[in-house]
């Protein structure tokens, strides 16, 4: 059996209001009436079992994880000392799993993520388990639908294997966020997908290729494995994480490892990255306003308005919108400018009046 790891750390700032940083995105409710890390784990459960499923996430957002998935056992739940981006998370995950199984298979996934097809995901997962038991490093490539420039793009190479239920191919490159004039080139071709940012490998493949790429981040994770299980673990770990740099997995380990392979799943997926991404998942009134709680809405088209239970908010003769409320925070934006949250959240950041409202 192999094991998910649930990466839960993220801020989810482009989410503002709602998504703070001791309530982030993944906490919240924001395409369905389960919150997103629920809807990630009812995603792989029963058919994993809870013995093999783990959450990485800082301290602060722990207990909110054990709150909202309370099947999950205490010692599944991974706790980082200091959030240092996805290489460390994952690193960490790869070393307590190693220290559990070093012969075992993880697949990571992201607690943020839409996924339409319960069914293909899975089959997608098994697909991705199986290649990763043959010693790759896995990714998944979504098929675009759309030139988004908020994604970066796997440039796929030459099929391999003729046995898996779905196509897998080599990788040629790994590309940055394109510019839209670019992201329309990569559509037009068949050979770019969607960096979904989920992954699958053996723990020690993982490990080896963090050794060879991130020397100093092996070195710190291999002093926390051997405390794994002693009364220095937790001091241990808070010390080797101060020192490890912050770094993501793809700039970390997946531009630079040769044996990295994709499998191009069959499903819908979205790591709705901010509050336009709403719309493609929620159905808008015959005006296309997307509203939630107490909203009343006159002469306003194509809107998206989320209020409370316990207040209200009018609207009149808006168009394009995004107006939402969160007890005492109130963001109102432009559709054409939801990638933008974060400059208003980096004016408030250091500044004693606003601390309470990141």
């Amino acid at each position: 059996m192999f094991n998910i790891v649930i990466m839960a750390g993220g801020q989810g700032q482009r989410f503002w209001p709602k998504s703070i940083k001791s309530m982030p995105k993944q906490f919240h409710k924001i395409v369905s009436d389960k919150t997103m890390i629920q809807e990630t784990f009812n995603r792989v459960y029963p058919e994993i079992k809870l013995d093999n499923i783990f959450v990485v996430a800082g301290e602060k957002l722990m207990a909110v994880a054990a709150e909202q998935l309370p099947l999950l056992k205490k010692q599944n739940l991974i706790t980082e000392p200091v959030g240092k981006n996805t290489a460390p998370a994952i690193g960490l995950a790869a070393a307590y799993i190693y220290k559990k199984d070093p012969d075992a298979v993880i697949a990571v996934l992201t607690a943020d993520h839409v996924v339409e097809s319960r069914e293909q995901f899975l089959k997608a997962l098994n697909t991705a388990v199986r290649v990763a038991e043959e010693g790759h490093i896995v990714t998944f490539g979504i098929t675009p639908d759309r030139p988004a420039t908020e994604y970066g793009y796997i440039e796929i190479g030459e099929k391999i294997g003729q046995s898996y239920e779905l196509d897998v191919f080599s990788v040629k490159m790994f590309r940055e966020k394109p510019t839209i004039e670019v992201a329309r080139e990569f559509v037009r071709r068949d050979v770019f997908l969607w960096n979904s940012g989920l992954f699958a490998f053996k723990v020690r493949v993982i490990l080896d290729a963090m050794k060879e790429h991130m020397a100093p981040l092996y070195s710190a994770l291999m002093k926390i494995y051997d405390s794994i299980g002693t009364e220095d673990e937790k001091t241990v770990k808070m010390t080797e994480f101060e020192k490890i740099e912050s770094e993501s997995i793809d700039y970390g380990v997946m531009e630079k490892a040769a044996d990295i392979a994709c499998v191009k799943p069959d499903f819908l997926w979205d790591d709705v990255g901010s509050w336009g991404a709403v719309s493609r998942h929620v159905s808008g009134d015959k005006e296309g306003n997307i509203v939630q709680g107490n909203v009343v809405s006159v002469d306003s088209k194509n809107n998206i308005v989320l209020g409370e239970e316990n207040s209200i908010i009018s609207v009149i003769g808006i168009q394009d919108l995004i107006v939402v409320k969160d007890k005492d925070k109130v963001l109102v934006c432009h559709r054409s400018r939801d990638q933008h949250i974060k400059e208003a959240l980096s004016s408030m950041a250091g500044k004693k009046k606003y601390m309470q409202y990141l």
